[in-house]
């Protein structure tokens, strides 16, 4: 049973908060001028803003849960999916690129439950899954500017980086199911900073791009 307490901790809200989020930015997606893709950004950033942070202060704050574990990589993949939703029906995202997201995200989601069925554990994010999920925002966000090279250039990491992190994901779960240890590509500080700004500099050449665009 899920405890309250445990359930409103700032980290589990900050998971959860992508959930919205993601369904903001496609209010915005559905209208067609340039301010209303610049909002969609900024929210899109402020949802990979909150992936990096909400880790970052469990750990923090001592604040690691079971739950937390599992809401982290669950709310990765609704916010994803919701995205993608919105994308096909208002920046023609490619349906094959949608069904590579979504039936991963729907894959490693199931390993998961099955996994927390038969053991107390939970199937928790790794290094490859955070850089898959960081590499299709990239994605997303150039489809939501429509730039076509980041369009082509991302398209291209985030195949590559969803099939790493399915096969990753896959090892973890034969592992478990054999009765081993919950083991993965460790997300260690410097990977964390790594992702981190590299985000940063990918948002700011975005955002740049965006204002540009506006100023023509």
């Amino acid at each position: 049973m899920v405890n309250l307490q445990e359930f409103v901790q700032l980290p589990n809200l900050l998971s959860l908060s992508r959930i919205p989020l993601a369904a903001l930015a496609m209010y915005f997606l559905a209208q067609s001028d340039a301010y209303s893709a610049i909002t969609a950004v900024t929210v899109l950033t402020v949802a990979g803003i909150t992936d990096g942070l909400d880790g970052y202060l469990a750990r923090r704050r001592g604040q690691v849960t079971p739950l937390g574990v599992a809401l982290d990589p669950i709310a990765d993949k609704l916010f994803a999916i919701i995205l993608v939703a919105g994308l096909i029906m208002y920046r023609d995202f490619p349906v094959w690129m949608a069904a590579a997201i979504v039936g991963r995200d729907l894959l490693i989601l199931g390993g998961g439950l099955l996994i927390s069925r038969n053991r107390a554990i939970s199937l928790p994010s790794n290094l490859t899954g955070k850089y898959a999920f960081a590499a299709t925002v990239v994605l997303l966000v150039s489809y939501v500017i429509r730039y076509e090279f980041g369009i082509q250039i991302m398209t291209v990491f985030t195949v590559v980086l969803l099939a790493a992190s399915l096969v990753s994901y896959t090892r973890v779960f034969v592992l478990v199911r054999r009765g081993g240890a919950v083991s993965g590509f460790e997300d260690t500080a410097i990977t964390r900073n790594l992702r981190r700004g590299a985000t940063w500099l990918v948002s700011a050449v975005y955002v740049v791009k965006l204002y540009l665009d506006l100023l023509r």
